[in-house]
């Protein structure tokens, strides 16, 4: 019997069975062909849910015009964006050309021009320059007065590197303690560069670039080992979500974040007096009557230390413990979160009297939720989101008060 072989088919046991690359390439064409009618039907679901929630006949205007005022907030917010990206860009491109010039040019600068240099270079390395005394002359530079040990070295090196100086002597005078020194006491700074990529917010052009770096590292990870990819991936992820919020890690994370991760700021303006606004928000036993998420709030015997119990995300109770830790009476109040909490905090509240007999109520809270930042949106996706229930508190606080003090108008008999 004769076997006969056909492209791409090898003969195993008398079977002809297709090569295992050829088997996977044709298992996920299959895939791809069923998940089709999937995608379509998703996206017509999607496309019938957008179109009945802008054309319903009772709030489809509102929405629309809400949808309307969003867009345009957007489209300014990117030219705006776009105009800083171009002035940043410009500024660098300039500063670098002048960098560039400082290195090739810089040697035939005078000795008055060296002098500023030399002191511009002092105050980044040593935590007292104004204890040096800086002499320039032909070139030579001459260091004199009192440094700090550990200091000294480290400035002398990066004194000699700078363009057009041509030797450096050092006559001063190098103290391990600074205590009988007059001039080298108090807590000196030194102003260290940080480079881009440490600073805790990011330069327009700095973003660019790393979402651009982001999108070339991921794009280079077609060819990679599975494992390997899911990393690189990650990384490029990390990166890109980085230059997106302009958030550092620790705040994307809450990991070492503190009390730090997010910020929270809202206000509002009371047909109130003072006097009768001040009891209302200084007592926290009364906020479970105008703050629907507060369940209980229980006083200790210094009214120092408040035990709270609150509703959060998907109706879990959230407990903890906060501790005054300035008040003002008729002005302000801060408190924070005491030790090893789940979700630490730190707020301020403050109470200003206006000219025409209303009250402004600002807070400023900041806490870390789990996660991070990205608990924070995940919290608000479930409809928690901790600016806009502070709002609406705030709103609540002010409809409370404002029908407590609003006169009530004689009945006529």
């Amino acid at each position: 019997m004769r076997t006969t072989a056909f492209r791409g088919i090898t003969p195993i046991n008398g079977e002809l069975r297709q090569p295992a690359p050829r088997r996977f390439q044709l298992v996920r064409a299959e895939r791809r062909r069923r998940s089709h009618p999937v995608v379509a039907a998703v996206a017509g679901a999607c496309a019938g849910a957008v179109v009945t929630y802008l054309l319903d006949p009772d709030r489809g205007r509102t929405r629309r015009a809400r949808v309307r005022d969003k867009g345009s907030h957007a489209t300014h917010e990117v030219r705006d964006g776009l105009g800083v990206l171009g002035r940043d860009l410009s500024n660098r491109g300039r500063g670098s050309a002048a960098a560039a010039r400082y290195r090739l040019t810089g040697g035939s600068a005078d000795d008055r021009v060296l002098h500023e240099r030399v002191r511009a270079e002092l105050g980044r390395h040593i935590s007292h320059p104004h204890a040096v005394e800086v002499d320039v002359h032909e070139r030579v530079v001459t260091l004199t007065g009192d440094v700090l040990a550990g200091e000294d070295e480290r400035a002398r090196q990066k004194v000699r590197r700078i363009p057009g100086v041509r030797h450096v002597e050092t006559n001063w005078h190098v103290h391990q303690d600074g205590s009988a020194v007059p001039r080298l006491q108090g807590q000196g700074r030194r102003r260290r560069a940080v480079p881009e990529l440490m600073q805790q917010r990011w330069s327009p052009t700095t973003r660019l670039l790393a979402g651009g770096a982001a999108a070339s590292i991921w794009a280079m990870t077609k060819g990679l080992p599975r494992p390997l990819s899911w990393l690189t991936r990650c990384a490029a992820s990390a990166l890109a979500v980085r230059a997106a919020t302009n958030l550092p890690l620790r705040r994307l994370t809450g990991v070492n974040a503190g009390r730090e991760a997010i910020h929270v700021n809202a206000a509002v303006s009371i047909a109130a007096p003072l006097e009768a606004v001040w009891p209302m928000v200084s007592d926290y036993s009364l906020f479970p009557r105008f703050m629907p998420d507060v369940e209980e709030v229980r006083l200790s015997a210094d009214e120092l230390r408040s035990h709270w119990v609150i509703r959060g995300p998907a109706g879990t109770r959230i407990r903890f413990t906060a501790t005054e830790t300035k008040r003002e009476e008729g002005a302000e109040i801060a408190w924070k979160s005491t030790e090893g909490e789940l979700i630490a905090h730190t707020g301020v509240l403050r109470v200003d009297a206006q000219s025409d007999g209303r009250t402004r109520v600002q807070v400023h809270l900041c806490y870390n939720p789990i996660a991070g930042a990205a608990g924070h949106a995940i919290a608000g996706l479930l409809g928690a989101h901790p600016a806009r229930k502070l709002r609406q508190d705030l709103m609540r606080l002010k409809e409370h008060i404002e029908n407590q003090v609003r006169p009530v108008a004689p009945t006529l008999l």
